[in-house]
């Protein structure tokens, strides 16, 4: 595997890696050192391409193919204007952070996805399945620098995996990758609009409290002890994965985060109660809880518009709106914005010209991505793209740009190295901090 993110000798010099496996150390302890306010993310998937023309850069001034089926409306900052089924982030637009040049130059979906959430350009463009040598998601990077179990899972990802037909089923980009599936973010699978919602039957067996749950923890470990000897990688995955399960039992901000029925109906239906509505809600209330990274992946190629834009789109796009419009307002509300960074994208965009099928085709060229709050500077529209919204006319950025923007919010240095299981070295993000938006 090509090294993409491998720092050169002046790099790593620079941060102090004296040797690899002392940098190990003083990058991960550095890197996860607490601030006064440690901040987290909600970083929201719409994998399939959204389309920009049609959401957050619309073109009304261009002919009909390229305008496509949807009138636009003004925003809360003067002279923008989203497409006009986005009533909801319209309003709030003051608080959105809009990237309207994002860019890279992968087509499908599953490479795209990798870009999105790695940064890595070290692909095919092509369908594949994860495999142990991938660059690491953002939530298996958060459980690296850790080093430890927490009393809650330091990233979640919910309400499924994104998958791709094959043995495994595994899109790569989300999991543990070259860390290791130990590192693997925690999985809340489900379906939390459901009145039957219950992901995790994690609770305490009648008759056992939290002191004999330890007691009978530490005379498993004992008991297994001679076996661990044998296979110390294993007693490291097994330890820490026990440990989670132990302090997610005893402990219970997790389990009552779950709890969605604490909500008022307001709100919840604030939120709206589809999949996407509730799981927002529900990654609010983790955030809450003390979960530092919370990914909502919308289901597999769901924004995936070949045909029939118009009436996929009138179904799809205001409950997202509704949902992401809530989530921004209840943070802030909630006096939790400012420590929460939100971001809402796709792996790509849609052709500037619909086709014979009434619909859109991938165009990873240009697209939008939105952040709210984090940080953030509200009411920007960063970048542009031309007046077909083919290409883009200032200021590209890649999504390793967007995912060091991310680091650098959430107090983790995008330098910061991270090792494969050879000890060679990768900064977790090659891209630049977009400072404009700080």
């Amino acid at each position: 595997m090509t090294n993409q993110f491998a720092p050169n000798r002046r790099e790593l010099l620079r941060v102090g890696a004296l040797s690899l496996f002392g940098a190990v150390a003083s990058s991960a302890t550095a890197a996860s050192s607490p601030t006064n306010h440690r901040r987290s993310c909600i970083f929201i998937m719409l994998q399939g391409g959204p389309s920009h023309h049609d959401l957050w850069d619309p073109k009304p001034a261009a002919s009909a193919e390229i305008r496509g089926p949807f009138q636009t409306i003004g925003t809360a900052i003067p002279g923008v204007r989203f497409g006009e089924l986005m009533s909801g982030a319209a309003k709030l637009a003051d608080r959105l952070a809009v990237i309207r040049s994002m860019t890279h130059k992968f087509t499908n979906h599953i490479a795209g996805t990798y870009v999105t959430v790695t940064g890595s350009d070290n692909q095919q463009d092509r369908d594949r399945e994860a495999h142990a040598d991938d660059f690491p998601g953002p939530g298996a990077v958060l459980n690296y620098l850790e080093k430890r179990a927490g009393d809650v899972p330091r990233s979640v990802s919910l309400p499924n995996w994104l998958s791709i037909p094959g043995p495994s089923n595994r899109m790569p980009g989300q999991y543990g990758g070259f860390l290791g599936s130990v590192h693997d973010p925690f999985l809340i699978a489900g379906e939390p609009q459901k009145k039957n919602f219950k992901p995790l039957s994690i609770s305490m067996a009648e008759g056992i409290n939290s002191g004999r749950l330890h007691g009978r923890l530490s005379l498993n470990k004992q008991l297994d002890r001679a076996a661990w000897q044998l296979e110390q990688g294993l007693e490291d995955r097994y330890d820490r994965l026990m440990q989670s399960a132990y302090k997610m039992v005893v402990d219970g901000r997790v389990r009552e985060a779950l709890q969605l029925s604490q909500e008022s109906k307001a709100t919840r239906d604030r939120y709206g109660r589809t999949k996407i509505g509730q799981s927002l809600l529900l990654a609010r209330r983790l955030i809450e809880a003390g979960v530092q990274l919370v990914s909502y992946n919308d289901f597999n190629q769901k924004w995936d518009t070949h045909g029939n834009l118009h009436s996929r789109y009138k179904k799809i796009v205001p409950p997202m709106d509704r949902a992401f419009s809530a989530l921004v307002e209840d943070l802030a509300e909630r006096n939790l914005l400012d420590d929460t960074l939100v971001i809402n994208t796709g792996e790509f965009g849609r052709t500037p010209v619909m086709n014979n099928k009434a619909g859109r085709d991938h165009w990873p060229n240009v697209y939008s991505t939105v952040l709210a709050g984090g940080g953030i500077r509200g009411g920007v529209i960063h970048g542009a793209s031309d007046n077909k919204g083919a290409e883009v006319s200032r200021q590209p950025v890649h999504p390793a740009d967007v995912l060091a923007t991310m680091w650098r919010q959430l107090g983790v240095r995008p330098n910061t190295l991270i090792y494969d299981r050879l000890a060679r070295p990768y900064m977790i993000s090659s891209g630049r901090v977009i400072d404009e938006l700080l």
